[in-house]
């Protein structure tokens, strides 16, 4: 689902962090490398809402993890609720996929 692309912008071209900004920007630096994996064939072919919810719920939860080693709190809460609906509604299309097989 995730790849590496050629084109993404390299963490080795960044100034290097100092001390507790080390590790929220190593992890921004990681996220940014990968790209969502978009179907090669037809460019209008979108992914299923399943897939499109599970990368928002691994997007976020990147995210909330940024701002927790920040004790941004709030910010992380909020996050962290944004990943569970995304979740939900991964588990919901996956749930209404297998109901209509």
């Amino acid at each position: 689902m995730f790849k590496k692309t050629k084109g993404a912008t390299s963490a080795q071209n960044r100034p290097a962090p100092v001390g507790d900004e080390a590790r929220p920007r190593a992890l921004a630096a990681a996220e940014a490398d990968l790209r969502y994996d978009e179907p090669e064939g037809d460019a209008e072919l979108v992914g299923s809402a399943e897939d499109t919810a599970r990368y928002i719920a691994d997007m976020v939860g990147a995210l909330a993890a940024m701002a927790g080693e920040a004790r941004l709190d709030l910010l992380t809460y909020l996050l962290n609720m944004a990943r569970v609906e995304a979740e939900l509604q991964s588990r919901q299309s996956e749930d209404g996929d297998s109901a209509e097989d």
